[in-house]
């Protein structure tokens, strides 16, 4: 899939490992993930694959800059038939933070889950305090349906802390995409 200034490719290289597995030393990096405290832990490139691997009907797809540099991925995943499939995006390089690409990354996603593969909603998961993710969720349509508190633990303000989840949706004939 490719976007202005992007291009999503299917599945995950060795390399794409490597440079996954510096990226999450940073704990900038991966402090509002779900599992960010276990990530911390992650030492080689099995443990990367194992976790990724647990998730077993999850799609991948690597984000690339337009110099074809590896930036991040972005999934779908916990389908339930042709009705709901679950939405993730990781920008690890913070070089492209605050530039407009995980708008980008999410509009081709949903594009694909909609009009490719079918899907009636996307539902996605972040931290409450990720403020500016969910401010580009709602900005390309996701709604606010659930906060389940204190369910996880992540890195806020330079310390780990409780923080609750915020569940967002969108359904197919709310989505109106911000490229094509």
């Amino acid at each position: 899939m490719k976007g202005k200034r992007i291009c999503l490719k299917a599945g995950l290289t060795e390399e794409n490992y490597s440079l996954f597995l510096k990226w999450l030393s940073d704990i900038e990096i991966i402090g509002y993930l779900y599992s960010a405290k276990r990530m911390v832990d992650f030492k080689t490139i099995a443990d990367i694959k194992n976790f990724l691997a647990e998730e077993e009907d999850e799609m991948f797809w690597g984000i690339y800059a337009e110099d074809d540099a590896f930036i991040g991925y972005a999934s779908l995943c916990s389908f339930q038939g042709k009705e709901q499939c679950e939405f993730n995006i990781f920008i690890l390089d913070k070089n492209y933070w605050g530039k407009g690409i995980g708008m980008e990354v999410t509009s081709l996603m949903l594009n694909y889950a909609f009009n490719e593969l079918g899907m009636e909603k996307v539902v996605l998961e972040t931290s409450e305090f990720h403020q500016s993710a969910i401010r580009l969720y709602e900005k390309v349509g996701f709604k606010k349906i659930e906060v389940i508190p204190n369910d996880r633990t992540v890195f806020h303000n330079g310390e780990w802390v409780l923080s609750g989840s915020v569940i967002m949706k969108i359904e197919k004939n709310n989505f109106h995409s911000l490229l094509f």
